[in-house]
């Protein structure tokens, strides 16, 4: 079987008690499973996190399970309907990571196909406000370079700017180097205008990567 390993920027996610929680301790790692129920039970993880001098209070949705001088753990507990974590597994792919800051959240699973990472892509999109693909590899029975090629012409002088743009200034490193209002203001755009033409170019980048 020739897998695709994912890597996908999820913003606006309102549904994963991990993002929020990231915007007072630095994350570090993170863990989860969806309980039975059919693919409808809620999902159980563990939350890895760096601690400071001053902790911040330990948030409502999660209990501390373990801690020591340098790291705590906490558990949380999510229904899952609009959380990354919960939705990825449902298509079959176990999350491998998961990086949060604020309400944007990175995470990474391995699928068996390019279709499965369309559908997973679809799911996300239609529960949260943006899903950029970060990283996309095709692994190769054979040991050698995978290369896509893409169709410059397929994009407007704008949309390329944006995307370039972006891509020089941090926008998709981790953590970011800018973010939208950077960018944006690099471009002498609105925010609303940059996140819109950005959103058309990742659109027509995937396509051609997955082959649609």
């Amino acid at each position: 079987m020739i897998g695709v390993h994912a890597e996908l920027e999820v913003g606006g996610v309102t549904g994963c008690p991990v993002a929020p929680m990231s915007e007072d301790f630095e994350v570090e790692s993170v863990v989860t499973d969806r309980q039975a129920a059919s693919r409808g039970g809620s999902v159980v993880g563990e939350v890895t996190v760096r601690r400071a001098e001053d902790d911040p209070p330990v948030p409502e949705e999660a209990e501390r399970v373990f801690g020591d001088d340098s790291r705590s753990v906490f558990r949380f507990t999510a229904a899952g309907e609009d959380c990354p974590c919960g939705r990825v597994p449902d298509h079959g792919c176990p999350v491998r990571s998961i990086d949060a800051d604020g309400r944007t959240v990175a995470v990474s699973f391995v699928a068996p196909d390019v279709e499965t990472v369309r559908r997973v892509v679809s799911d996300l999109r239609a529960r949260c406000d943006t899903v950029g693909v970060r990283r996309l590899v095709r692994s190769d029975p054979e040991g050698g370079d995978s290369l896509v090629l893409v169709d410059r012409s397929a994009f407007t002088d704008r949309q390329y700017e944006v995307l370039s743009t972006a891509h020089e200034m941090g926008y998709f490193e981790r953590p970011k180097e800018a973010d939208s209002a950077d960018v944006a203001s690099a471009l002498g755009v609105s925010v609303s205008t940059f996140t819109e033409h950005l959103a058309v170019a990742q659109s027509k980048l995937l396509n051609q990567i997955l082959g649609v």
